[in-house]
């Protein structure tokens, strides 16, 4: 900071100022949108571009109406001025009489607004007439007289002029300077170089014109290019608009899929390792079935047969430990253990006449009594499902004449447009506590929970109100019917 001490105000050094108002700039440019940016770099741009080639045209035009102008002051000048310039044995002169007619011409008051000045000259820069007689005989060597006597016409604009040094008296106005040479009569050898002052009032104010109106067609060219291309780049960016929403919406769509993809193939590998833990679990519990029932009947079995050798075949034999009635249970716990592998042929019978069947078979296992309401049950149904259901019931039942010691076991399964429910219930002691978390569910209730896992369904175990334990299961239809 520093301090102006004429008035006594603290001023910003004008590097600091320079560098915040390019700080502003930089963040304003930042916080534009893209399609803002491209229309502010393109308009600076073509108003550039139309600006020069606007003025080249200009300079153009400016330049062809001056070289038009010296074209028609040297016509003038070899219809006017020929003939009163003659050969002489030193070279070109003008008569006495041709200075007279001269002077008498340029008297006219029409000629005489229009050309400011005369002049004649020798090619080594002699004065052979002028308006200003006092410059006559007189040698002003200049390089436009060279370049005239070779044949081209030149022209200059210039304000006010003078005769080699002495400058005009009067307001200055603008003047054409025209050089152009006077051809010797019949040939085109270069006999004099007239100059005329041409009063270029007019000429600049009809070029000025032009000028202007190619300006005003130069601005609005611009305008209706940068007025088309602001409606193409606003369609464009619609458009872009437009597809770069529908491509935030397919990302979106895209990674919420690769979502529920992952989400499926957690749940996957979940199933499969409950699924194995299941299978690991059921096979023990057969493995015990099998060890604890029929194994040891068909051990006592064989003991017996051994004993029956040696045996006083007077001793009596208790009735129930008979090799037939041993070998009759060992059969009958066969039979059961069987019942609950075997999965019985189901593919042709309804949901409703599958779920019967295993409310019967398991009347016909346990000798208990089960009620049974089916209400609006669809009439077919994907095979998978079915067994599903089946298998749901089938536990259920068995869990409910476990844990409720078969008392007043009832099944209701019901279903509407998407969903199927099926509620097993008892009025035993029930569960020892009201537990659904899956990591403490029983080994019956942990296979049913992942079929109903596998079916995007929902499992809930509770206790009744009055007594017992009620088993809920709503399976969805959609994608699950045939």
């Amino acid at each position: 900071m520093t301090l102006d001490p004429d008035d006594g105000v603290t001023n910003v050094p004008i590097v600091g100022r320079n560098k915040t108002a390019i700080f502003h700039l930089n963040h304003f440019w930042q916080h534009l949108s893209l399609r803002s940016q491209f229309l502010i770099v393109a308009s600076l741009i073509l108003g550039l571009s139309m600006a020069i080639l606007g003025e080249w045209v200009n300079r153009q035009i400016a330049a062809s109406q001056l070289q038009s102008r010296a074209d028609s002051g040297a016509l003038y000048m070899e219809g006017f001025l020929a003939r009163h310039v003659q050969s002489g044995d030193l070279g070109p002169v003008v008569t006495s009489e041709g200075v007279e007619e001269l002077d008498e011409l340029l008297i006219n008051p029409d000629l005489a607004r229009r050309i400011e000045s005369l002049r004649i000259w020798r090619r080594d820069g002699l004065i052979l007439y002028s308006t200003d007689k006092a410059l006559i005989g007189q040698t002003f060597p200049t390089p436009n007289v060279e370049a005239a006597f070779l044949g081209k016409v030149i022209a200059h604009l210039e304000t006010g002029h003078d005769d080699e040094g002495n400058v005009s008296q009067g307001e200055d106005r603008p003047l054409i300077e025209i050089y152009a040479p006077i051809y010797r009569e019949g040939t085109r050898d270069t006999l004099a170089v007239g100059e005329v002052y041409e009063d270029a009032r007019e000429f600049l104010e009809r070029r000025d014109d032009v000028q202007r109106r190619t300006r005003y067609i130069v601005a609005a060219t611009t305008i209706a290019i940068l007025a088309a291309l602001y409606a193409i780049v606003r369609r464009a960016d619609s458009i872009i608009g437009a597809q770069r929403n529908r491509l935030k919406s397919q990302l979106a769509d895209a990674q919420a899929l690769a979502q529920q993809n992952r989400d499926l193939r957690e749940l996957a590998n979940k199933a499969r390792l409950e699924a194995n833990k299941s299978n690991e679990g059921l096979l023990n519990r057969i493995g015990s079935d099998l060890h604890d029932g029929p194994m040891q009947l068909l051990a006592l079995l064989i003991l017996r047969l051994g004993q029956g050798a040696t045996a006083n075949k007077t001793e009596d034999v208790p009735e129930n430990l008979t090799p037939s009635s041993v070998a009759t249970e060992c059969l009958s716990q066969l039979r059961d253990l069987s019942t609950g592998l075997i999965m019985p042929q189901i593919e042709e019978l309804s949901l409703e006449d599958a779920l019967r069947l295993a409310v019967d078979r398991h009347q016909f296992t346990t000798g208990s009594r089960v009620g049974a309401n089916y209400t609006n049950l669809p009439v077919t149904v994907a095979s998978s499902l079915k067994i599903c259901l089946y298998r749901i019931v089938q536990e259920g039942l068995n869990n409910a004449f476990r844990h409720g010691n078969g008392i007043d076991q009832h099944i209701d399964a019901s279903a509407d447009e998407r969903t199927i429910t099926i509620t097993v219930s008892d009025g035993g002691p029930g569960l020892s506590i009201n537990r659904t978390a899956k990591d403490r569910l029983p080994l019956g209730l942990l296979g049913i929970h992942n079929r109903v896992e596998s079916f995007r369904g929902t499992l809930n175990v509770r206790r009744r109100d009055s007594r017992g334990t009620e088993l809920v299961v709503i399976l969805p239809l959609n994608g699950n019917s045939d």
